[in-house]
Order: C-alpha cells, then sequence, then structure tokens
C-alpha cells in the first residue's frame, strides 16, 4: 500500500471518530435539555400545588370575574399596586407569566408545560377582563409573556391539533360499566 493510501485511510478514519463524537456529543446535550427541564418542572409543580396558588386559582375560576363587576373593585384592578380583592388573582395570573418566560427562554418545553397546567389559552379567556384593567395602570407589556405564552399554544394547537397523545400510540376504549342500585 503507498503512502497515499495510507494517508487517504487514516484521514478517513479520523473522519468516522470526529463523526461518531459528535453524534454522542448532540445525544449527550438532548440529555442534558431533558434533565433540565425536569428540574425547572418541578420547583413549578411544587409552585402551582401550593395553597397559596390553589387558593388563586379557585379565586380566578369562581370569584375573580363576579368581583369585576364592582366598580371599587375595578378601580382597585387599575392601579399600582393593586388593590382589594383582585389581588387575590396575582399569584396565579404571574405564575403564568413565569411559564412564559421560561418557554421562551427555552428552559421548558411548550408541550411539556401544557401536559402539567391548564390551558394558558383557557386561563387567558378567564382573566381577559382583570389583564386589560392591569394594562391600563401600567401599560401593555404587563403579562406579555403570559400572552405570548397564549399565542404559541394556539399555534401549535392549530398545527397539531389539542391533544397531546401520541399519534403513534393506538388509543384505549374504557368500557362504561353499569351499576344497579
Amino acid at each position: 500500500m503507498t503512502p497515499d493510501w495510507l494517508s487517504a485511510l487514516a484521514s478517513l478514519a479520523t473522519l468516522i471518530v470526529v463523526a461518531i463524537t459528535a453524534y454522542a456529543a448532540l445525544r449527550q446535550m438532548r440529555h442534558m435539555h431533558s434533565g433540565n427541564q425536569v428540574a425547572a418542572l418541578l420547583p413549578l409543580i411544587e409552585q402551582y400545588r401550593s395553597p397559596e396558588m390553589m387558593a388563586s386559582q379557585q379565586y380566578v375560576a369562581r370569584q375573580m370575574n363576579k368581583d369585576l363587576t364592582d366598580p371599587d373593585a375595578r378601580r382597585g384592578a387599575s392601579v399600582i399596586p393593586q388593590e382589594g380583592p383582585v389581588r387575590a388573582a396575582l399569584p396565579f395570573i404571574n405564575f403564568y407569566e413565569s411559564c412564559g418566560a421560561l418557554v421562551f427562554a427555552r428552559v421548558i418545553g411548550l408541550e411539556m408545560l401544557l401536559r402539567y397546567f391548564y390551558s394558558p389559552s383557557d386561563i387567558w379567556e378567564i382573566a381577559e377582563d382583570y389583564i386589560a384593567l392591569a394594562r391600563k395602570a401600567a401599560g401593555s407589556q404587563t403579562f406579555e409573556n403570559f400572552e405570548a405564552l397564549v399565542v404559541l399554544e394556539r399555534q401549535h394547537t392549530k398545527r397539531y391539533g389539542a391533544s397531546l397523545y401520541p399519534k403513534h400510540l393506538p388509543r384505549l376504549t374504557p368500557r362504561e360499566r353499569t351499576f344497579l342500585d
């Protein structure tokens, strides 16, 4: 074998080793990103399940829009810092603001977020009046990460559908049992 052939084979072997190393590095980076998502998600889940957050969530879902029919409560939502009963909505709405920031910083993937928490679009629709009042006081940048998260979720739903169920898995049909009294 001539020295030219040996040089060509050595170059080819080097290329193969570099390609394998690059592939392994990419796999390791993907694994690290998944670990980072889980590490970021766990404190969010803990915060989401906290008594303060649960109370704020219940307030937003059940009482906030009733309170906003009162002119005093509307005024309280339109000042900085917020006053009155509508302040109870802040932890829950701020939670989605933080989630939006984490998604856009690529710390957590959108699908991961949608699997663990209520739909941002649904919360946005419930809280629109509140958000509009808060923006009167603080400007249009108020809750913009939350807004961007909702837009991203709606684009995702339009493109892939509302279900997060993996497309390649078969679905199960639950049996409905008849219970006799």
